[in-house]
């Protein structure tokens, strides 16, 4: 179902593509189907495959998701150890606080996997309800400005995963190349093996062949934790984009009508359809916050402890590369709480914008009945629509802003206690 209401712009001119609500969603569906998870159910697949094949592909795809869970979480626990040995001896403290900001990191993306993969069913609900409004004609896409909201969410998400991969493969294969290039082609030095990560493991893993299968192990859990933040973070700005949308559309539409033109009662069921559509618009939203709210609060709770621990790695040097790595790790984390927050902040502004459209339009020309329903939508809009992280947060760039000032004072502390 797509709301047609109020006069189409003469004006509109169409791209000849017709764009699906899936499009949204390709990058976000790749990266969940790379650790074998599948968010929602589509309409395609239904229709394309057969029952059987959907349940053998379910089969493959649950076993594939509980290897790569199972694997991370072995990770990440032999890092913890490794953390709390370290701090228990008083020994190799910097490379405790280093592994900090990963299993902080890594901590965040299992969580978001996690909830992801309990909401799914909610998920599949709020997709359909988008799919009901989605515009299907290429005109109706037109008016949308649907084909600018997909570039701009494509181009925006394309530099996230990009910059967010080259930082994990740098830090996978890093001592790979150093064997290669010192050496196996130079022969300056002989290798020391090292992994990705600090860990502890009951075995000597250094000296034998299990150094590949940890060295694998880590590589794969390091994606796997990458892959479900980049999906999490890049599906909700998704929904948010589709949201903004619709919330300008709706404005638009609002702005543009001319009350007293037709006839009351069609002047009437104009504002009953817009009133519906707001609600909806409404209700979608608290949809979205109930699916990421808790791993929203998880991941701002701790982004500003991860932050923290990378500016102190930083600023205490160390080598070249080490440093290199961990400013481009500084660079992500900012990167990710920026966008979330600049995505939250569209949405906040686009729903204000709902009750501006309802007093700049032509409405004293309506009758009563008229000018007394207006009091509907304007007092809806009159509280906006956030991005929450629970009912503890509403997401803004004033979070962002309140989260630097904190990650700051964490950072104050420990130079202190360190430098003591």
């Amino acid at each position: 179902m797509v709301w047609k209401f109020g006069k189409h712009s003469s004006s509109i001119v169409t791209s000849g593509k017709n764009i699906t609500l899936d499009r949204f969603f390709r990058y976000v569906n790749v990266f969940y189907f790379s650790i074998g998870m599948v968010a929602y159910n589509s309409e395609e697949t239904k229709n394309n495959w057969s029952p059987k094949a959907r349940k053998w592909t379910r089969i493959l795809l649950n076993c594939y998701f509980f290897c790569q869970v199972l694997n991370l979480n072995f990770v990440l626990l032999s890092e913890l150890i490794y953390v709390v040995l370290a701090f228990a001896s008083a020994n190799n403290f910097l490379e405790a606080t280093m592994n900090l900001c990963f299993i902080g990191y890594v901590v965040i993306g299992v969580i978001k996997i996690r909830h992801i993969w309990y909401q799914r069913s909610q998920i599949t609900q709020v997709v359909a309800h988008l799919q009901q409004l989605h515009p299907t004609s290429e005109r109706q896409q037109a008016e949308y400005m649907m084909a600018k909201y997909l570039r701009r969410y494509r181009y925006v998400s394309i530099f996230y995963f990009s910059m967010h991969l080259v930082l994990i493969w740098t830090y996978n294969l890093y001592w790979a190349v150093y064997y290669l290039i010192y050496d196996f082609w130079l022969g300056i030095r002989t290798f020391k093996r090292m992994l990705p990560y600090y860990c502890w493991t009951p075995w000597d893993w250094a000296s034998n062949w299990t150094y590949y299968l940890m060295y694998i192990s880590q590589n794969l859990a390091g994606q796997s934790c990458v892959s479900g933040q980049l999906a999490a973070d890049m599906f909700l700005c998704a929904l948010v984009t589709l949201l903004v949308m619709h919330f300008k559309r709706l404005g638009t539409q609002i702005e543009q009508h001319v009350a007293g033109q037709l006839t009351p009662e069609q002047d009437i069921e104009f504002l009953q359809k817009c009133i519906i559509y707001h609600q909806r618009l409404l209700l979608l939203c608290e949809d979205i916050n109930q699916i990421f709210g808790i791993p929203l609060l998880c991941n701002f709770s701790s982004s500003s402890f991860i932050i923290c621990f990378m500016i102190f790695q930083i600023t205490i040097g160390g080598s070249i590369d080490n440093l290199a790595m961990l400013a481009l790790f500084l660079f992500c984390s900012m990167v990710q709480i920026f966008m979330i927050g600049s995505y939250a902040q569209r949405l906040i502004n686009a729903s204000e914008q709902i009750g501006q459209a309802v007093y700049n339009h032509d409405w004293f020309g309506g009758e009563l009945r008229y000018r007394k329903m207006l009091l509907l939508i304007i007092r809806r809009a009159q509280k906006p629509s956030y991005v929450k992280a629970t009912m503890f947060l509403n997401v803004s760039l004033i979070t962002v802003t309140d989260l630097l000032q904190l990650s700051y004072k964490f950072f104050a502390l420990l130079r202190t206690m360190y430098v003591k």
